[in-house]
């Protein structure tokens, strides 16, 4: 069925006898699903969304397209699907690997995509705010008692002193300067050029507003220690505030992700020791001191 749907969607972006093509799945995942093909002896890939909630991604596209931040190519657009170029054919990138988070020079060549996106971003959402996802939006009072619930973590003295304090929290990190950011740096999600002299991320689903510094802290993360000092080196100068803010929301963030699942993830359980080691109250009492 998945298949005779994207069928359809490519005779909407204008490819004849679109029902005969041979489509190759590359990904099935969160109802978003990439499919390769050849028309007429070019390779496309089709990048189809099952999962409204994600169609966001084409928007993104076009946002992205039109403050002129460098994309994978796309070709066209329908309300569930976007066509792109195939990377695997590509004579100017080729997919990121592993072993380019160690590379310096691949560092180097993403700044300056991330450096272009936060400046046109912060211009772009002026009055365009209510377009994005934001990722801070998901801390409420609601969701925090959730977490507390379901890590059992009732009895930890940190949550009152949070609850206390998110309200004030929230309204001065609203005040610092925002832009838009990626929000989902990794190696499987960028491209390099062959001299890698170029860099650029794909898979906006994530994209929304926020501060630089959860891009920079997103990428840094996973660069080694010497790529990333590579990459703040090109990147520039930011407002340590965010720092100080985002080391303690990017632990609420997590956990409110991570119980938002089925299974715990892995990728949360030191967000979760941070409640018990007292990290995640100290980062929090950093943040309240700083805008005080």
């Amino acid at each position: 069925m998945s298949i005779e749907k994207v069928c359809k969607e490519l005779c909407k972006l204008g490819l004849k006898n679109s029902e005969s093509l041979t489509l190759n799945e590359i990904s099935n995942k969160d109802g978003v699903m990439l499919y390769r093909f050849k028309y007429e002896g070019q390779s496309y890939v089709v990048k189809y969304f099952k999962n409204e909630k994600y169609t966001r991604e084409i928007e993104n596209y076009k946002i992205l397209n039109e403050l002129s931040i460098p994309t994978i190519k796309s070709y066209g657009y329908t309300d569930r699907s976007i066509l792109l170029e195939d990377i695997d054919e590509s004579h100017k990138y080729r997919l990121g690997i592993a072993s380019d988070l160690d590379d310096v020079e691949v560092a180097r060549a993403l700044a300056p995509w991330y450096v272009k996106l936060h400046r046109e971003g912060a211009r772009y959402i002026v009055d365009k705010k209510d377009k994005f996802y934001r990722e801070i939006d998901c801390v409420t009072k609601e969701n925090i008692d959730k977490v507390k619930s379901l890590s059992k973590t009732q009895d930890c003295k940190v949550w009152g002193y949070i609850l206390e304090n998110i309200d004030f929290v929230i309204n001065k990190v609203k005040g610092l300067d925002e832009t838009i950011t990626y929000n989902d740096f990794y190696w499987v999600n960028f491209v390099v050029s062959h001299d890698k002299k170029k860099a650029l991320m794909f898979d906006y689903n994530f994209l929304g507003i926020g501060l630089r510094y959860n891009d920079i802290r997103n990428v840094l993360s996973s660069l080694s220690a010497e790529a990333g000092e590579a990459f703040l080196e090109v990147y520039g100068e930011f407002d340590h505030r965010e720092k100080v803010v985002d080391e303690a929301m990017s632990i609420l963030v997590s956990l409110i992700f991570a119980y938002e699942r089925d299974v715990f993830p892995n990728w949360a359980k030191k967000s979760l020791e941070a409640v018990h080691n007292g990290q995640l109250e100290g980062a929090f009492r950093k943040v309240v001191e700083a805008f005080k």
